[in-house]
């Protein structure tokens, strides 16, 4: 597995220690100090069912906005290419500030509502003062499509291949995936082309996260090609979602501020460990899905 760590740069012009912001090599350092990154993108969500097949649930359009540890942040909004008059808010998810497009049959469908062009972020915070950054969202030629091929989902225990719902509890799950064809490493090098895996419980909560950028944590790039989920975040006869996203990204720094416009394709696979459960730690009857990315009912316990 690949991991990638940010590296730190001390700014000895009176700044204090919570002002250390990771950079790359060529990039001048960057005193905001609110915001972690922008991104906006089109995304294709897939399914992959017990025996492995793959296949198309949804495609959509999201931007979202993170902050930084003690970062503030006021008068979020988002227009976009074919309404540059009406900006549309942001809600907070918990984790991030967000805005969700709708959930479409296809990418025609998803083209026509949310078509290629610059999506422009409209907000205020103490370093940045108000700020509209551009992220461009262009395909690489008239018609053609940015997304990558979905990622197949491999797993393992113990070094041998095993079935989605024959997990055991007390192993580590090794989670592997389809070559990343599309990913590549950024010319800029702010980011290159990402993998996130994240698991989620059958209560909809987020048990496992790969990383993310900017955060001074590990994340995967796309050459990373597996990813470790500990025996501890598992729990005997629980349900469990699994999900592999395959990033491509455009990457800019506006005033400080990293964005993203990423085009993106996530498979789901639901998976399920053997033994007893506690009668505390049981499933309900109905799963509750953690990414509404799953749009279509999940598998029985």
């Amino acid at each position: 597995m690949k991991l990638i760590y940010f590296k730190s740069l001390l700014l000895t012009f009176g700044l204090s220690v919570s002002c250390l912001i990771p950079v790359s090599a060529n990039q001048a350092p960057r005193l905001q100090t609110d915001i972690t990154f922008v991104v906006a993108g089109k995304t294709g969500n897939f399914r992959q069912s017990t025996g492995g097949m793959v296949s198309a649930l949804n495609y959509h359009f999201f931007a979202e906005i993170f902050i930084q540890d003690n970062g503030r942040i006021k008068q979020a909004a988002l227009l976009t290419p074919n309404n540059l008059s009406e900006a549309i808010a942001f809600s907070d998810s918990g984790y991030a500030l967000e805005m969700h497009g709708g959930r479409y049959p296809d990418e025609i469908e998803l083209e026509h509502h949310y078509p290629d062009g610059n999506y422009i972020f409209r907000y205020e915070t103490p370093s940045t003062g108000l700020l509209e950054q551009p992220i461009a969202l262009v395909n690489s030629a008239a018609g053609s499509s940015r997304l990558p091929d979905a990622p197949h989902i491999i797993l393992s225990q113990n070094g041998k291949p095993i079935s989605p719902r024959q997990i055991q509890a007390d192993l580590p799950l090794t989670v592997t995936w389809s070559t990343f064809k599309q990913g590549n490493q950024d010319p800029l090098e702010i980011v290159n082309d990402l993998v996130f895996v994240i698991m989620g419980d059958c209560h909809g909560k987020r048990i496992s996260h790969s990383g993310r950028p900017f955060e001074n944590t590990p994340y995967l790039d796309y050459a990373a090609t597996e990813f470790i989920i500990p025996a501890e975040q598992l729990l005997p006869e629980n349900a469990y979602q699994l999900s592999v996203e395959h990033a491509i990204l455009d990457t800019t720094i506006t005033e400080g501020v990293p964005g993203f416009a990423t085009f993106a394709t996530t498979t789901f696979l639901d998976i399920m460990t053997l033994g007893r459960a506690t009668d505390e730690a049981a499933c309900p009857e109905i799963l509750k899905n953690f990414d509404a990315g799953q749009t279509n009912l999940r598998q029985p316990r």
